[in-house]
């Protein structure tokens, strides 16, 4: 027994805004929202130093946070290193 074919509805992201365009605005929210997580939780590594110098934070709490951020930042780096190589190899494809 065979179906009968239906065609889907068009599909539209955003309400009324183009796709390419909704895609390319949400693309670059969550870079900027990545990226502002990274200089935050930055920031507050720094601060927990800080307050680990002035005797407020035991040196334990000063170096998780420290770690944390430098975890945050390998992860960053790579995304990074991996987003190059993908535009490289994009890049390098021979057009036929």
């Amino acid at each position: 027994m065979a179906l009968p074919l239906t065609l889907l509805p068009p599909i539209t992201l955003g309400g009324s805004q183009p796709v390419k365009a909704s895609l390319a605005s949400n693309f670059g929210t969550l870079l900027g929202q990545a990226v502002q997580g990274l200089e935050q939780g930055q920031s507050s590594a720094n601060q927990t130093i800080q307050q680990a110098m002035a005797g407020n934070v035991s040196v334990t709490q000063a170096m998780v946070a420290m770690t944390e951020a430098q975890s945050a930042l390998d992860v960053a780096t790579s995304v990074q290193n991996q987003a190059i190589s993908a535009y490289q190899s994009i890049i390098n494809m021979p057009l036929s």
